[in-house]
């Protein structure tokens, strides 16, 4: 697949999530004209806004690996992309990464103010496991697995985990490989990983298939980091918070190889495995070269 045909492939899948976040949020505008009809705007402002929608094309990609039908998949694939939402508008937050601008636009709380962005935040992931609950109901102990996988990747022992340690590191200056490792792991990898391991598990997918699709989605997020890393990085790095300061450009190039196969050999054990799946490898490979 080239990368032509890939860009079609993944903006069709991202119209397909908006177009459901956009009716989501519609349901909600009975509110209008005071303050919770401010706080609807401010999520949908955030969560509408312009995005590749990564984790939630993903997750409809896996879906499509196992037959699955698409209207099965988006819930689960919106309530992903809003806790990724929820967790871009809270780094933006002056007390985090203070950001005034993302995506090209102002940042949620320089469009309405720091109070109505934290409470957008707190509510997009708090209505993501409702509609996890209200959408998976009727499937046995589905509903709950799904929950269990979003609150490990999302929670202390994921990505609010990953970005904990990723603001002790920048205090501490240089860290360890393995710390680095594991920042990753948590702060981008886990929701990764949960976006097809979780479409997996609506599937209705034997363990072995949801085993090996949350290992893809492990090794790809980790992939995607170290080609950032060598696109954007010095051999000094941001306090050796790289992997170029620890590895070098070719050990880092090397490292993206190994890590790359290993999400390959994951697609192996996935029959039918949607061709995107492995041409998003490439690509992100190729961005490198």
């Amino acid at each position: 697949m080239n990368s032509a045909t890939l860009e079609t492939e993944l903006h069709k899948r991202a119209a397909e999530v908006h177009t459901y976040l956009d009716v989501w949020f519609a349901s909600l505008q009975e509110e209008r004209g005071n303050a919770m009809g401010r706080l609807f705007e401010s999520m949908a402002y955030s969560a509408l806004g312009p995005g590749k929608r990564f984790r939630p094309v993903l997750a409809l990609l896996a879906g499509e690996s196992l037959n699955a039908p698409l209207m099965k998949m988006l819930p689960w694939a919106a309530a992903v992309e809003m806790v990724h939402t929820y967790s871009l508008i809270h780094d933006d937050l002056p007390c985090m990464d203070d950001d005034d601008e993302r995506r090209g636009r102002p940042t949620n709380h320089k469009a309405f103010d720091e109070a109505t962005a934290l409470l957008a935040g707190d509510a997009l992931l708090t209505e993501a496991f409702g509609l996890i609950g209200e959408s998976y109901s009727g499937l046995g102990t589905t509903a709950g697995k799904l929950v269990s996988i979003l609150a490990q990747a999302a929670g202390a022992q994921g990505m609010v985990g990953g970005q904990c340690l990723d603001l002790a590191a920048e205090k501490g200056g240089r860290i360890s490989l393995e710390e680095l490792e594991r920042i990753h792991e948590l702060k981008t990898g886990r929701l990764i990983r949960a976006a097809v391991e979780g479409a997996a598990v609506a599937a209705e997918a034997p363990a072995k298939i949801v085993s090996a699709f949350a290992q893809y989605g492990a090794r790809l997020g980790l992939a995607f980091q170290i080609a950032d890393d060598i696109l954007d990085s010095t051999q000094d790095g941001p306090g050796g918070r790289s992997y170029v300061a620890h590895l070098g450009i070719e050990g880092t190039r090397e490292e993206l190889e190994k890590v790359s196969e290993e999400a390959r050999v994951a697609l192996t054990e996935i029959p039918h495995a949607h061709p995107a799946l492995a041409a998003l490898i490439d690509w992100n490979q190729n961005r490198v070269k």
